[in-house]
């Protein structure tokens, strides 16, 4: 009875920051059984990741009805962080960096090393771009023509463009430009065809033109001619330490592009592989360090960490920030993040087992990076699934038919192992070892 005392009191805790009651009724009895059977915290992280494992093994070898593997490679990480009792995750990698490449590094087997194109998760980057830089002395609030003189936007704000408002057209299609140059002219033709503060609407436009407008402020202010690859490296990447997390990797491990040998975005693509939008490449564990990163903001724990993220406590709650709830697309928030909607009537990557504040961003490869800055918890699904093939009735959004309701099935299971680990590790941080160690596992498929 104690045990079980023990475990209601921190799924209650989970209920206070607003995670809902039904999610975790399901888990509690798995997790109650797991502490029950008085084991160590690295059994115990054994038993939920081979529950992780099987799963996910699963998921890799799962075909639709045409016969067509969803995934041909994966790597998924769990991740708990505690800044006083140690750190744990759970890592699974398997599969291979390509689909259906003949060549002999189409069958080169995904490692800890690989990256994986993560598309439009790239917009979180940007965002924390955007929001280091407003803690230099940027105003957000400041209209972009200000600015930036090549851009003709009305009064819209930089703040207007991370909230998605209005609607943004270009004369002419960034992805049709020959090269950079002419993709940036193209873009500086941005203009306003609606400017309704009112509701969002999802556009790569606006991270385009983010990325564009905030690197010329910077270069203004510093009299400098950097590029918003080098600024971005500069202020997010390098502080942080996150060696793997890049545009236009020059290696040939990565995987996630289809077949082919730059990133799979054709806009991101038309600007050299660097935009605002999309080109990002990463792994798990650089994924698990961005976490860590945005987690030590709320606990004022930046020497413990590699990096410092030069993030505010506000700035964080920003990306979980419902800021339409009545709008279409109510399930995204900031420079398109995925929020939790209060009342759960719009679909979004962000399990509602999660706490209120909590943000997830997916990017069209079919990557996921899940964060819940109150309860420390952060999920990553980076996978291979982009399907190449002329026939229309077997693919659907570059992907075979099928993969999103299989990938929700996916993440569902996973995000039920991630509370029975937050529940079982939170159990033995508080009542069994004060003094837990960093638990880190890996299971290769």
């Amino acid at each position: 009875m104690l045990k079980e005392n023990r475990v209601d009191k921190i799924i209650n805790n989970l209920v206070a920051s607003g995670s809902d009651i039904n999610e975790l009724k399901k888990v509690r009895n798995k997790a109650l059984e797991l502490v029950n059977k008085d084991r160590s915290l690295n059994e115990t992280m054994e038993n939920v990741g081979t529950s992780i494992k099987d799963n996910t093994e699963e998921f890799l070898y799962d075909t639709n009805k045409d016969g067509v593997r969803y995934i041909e490679g994966i790597s998924t990480n769990v991740y708990v962080a505690d800044f006083d009792k140690g750190d744990s995750s759970i890592k699974v990698i398997g599969g291979k960096i390509k689909r259906d490449n003949p060549s002999l590094l189409g069958y080169r087997i995904i490692d800890n090393d690989t990256l994986f194109d993560v598309a439009s998760i790239t917009k979180l980057y940007t965002l924390i771009y955007a929001y280091t830089v407003e803690t230099i002395g940027l105003d957000l609030n400041t209209q972009v023509g200000m600015i930036d003189s090549r851009y003709n936007l009305e009064d819209f704000t930089i703040n207007d463009l991370i909230r998605l408002c209005g609607e943004i057209i270009t004369d002419g299609r960034v992805n049709d430009a020959k090269n950079r140059d002419e993709a940036y002219a193209i873009l500086r033709t941005a203009c306003l065809k609606s400017n309704s503060r009112l509701e969002n609407k999802y556009t790569d436009i606006g991270a385009m033109i983010i990325a564009d407008v905030v690197t010329r402020w910077l270069n203004n202010r510093y009299n400098t001619h950097y590029t918003f690859e080098k600024w971005i490296n500069d202020l997010v990447f390098e502080p942080m330490n996150l060696k793997n997390t890049m545009y236009n990797p020059n290696n040939m491990n990565i995987t996630g592009n289809g077949n082919n040998f730059g990133v799979h975005d054709p806009k991101a693509k038309a600007f050299g592989g660097v935009s605002g939008h999309a080109g990002i490449f990463t792994n798990s564990s650089d994924l698990e360090k961005l976490a860590r990163g945005i987690f030590a903001v709320n606990n004022f724990a930046r020497n413990k960490m590699n990096g410092i993220l030069h993030l505010t406590r506000e700035q964080i709650a920003r990306f979980g920030e419902i800021t339409f709830p009545n709008a279409k697309q109510s399930n995204k928030g900031n420079l398109g993040l995925y929020v939790k909607h209060p009342l759960g009537f719009d679909k979004t990557f962000t399990p509602s087992a999660f706490s209120t504040g909590s943000f997830s961003h997916q990017g069209w490869t079919g990557a996921l990076a899940t964060f819940d800055p109150n309860n420390q918890i952060h999920q990553s699904i980076l996978v291979n699934a982009i399907y190449e093939s002329d026939d229309k009735d077997k693919v659907r959004n570059d992907k075979p038919v099928g993969y999103g309701g299989r990938f929700d099935k996916y993440l569902a299971t996973l995000t039920d192992d991630t509370m029975i680990m937050f529940i079982a590790k939170k159990y033995f941080d508080t009542y069994i070892n004060k003094n837990n160690m960093d638990n880190n596992i890996t299971f290769k498929i």
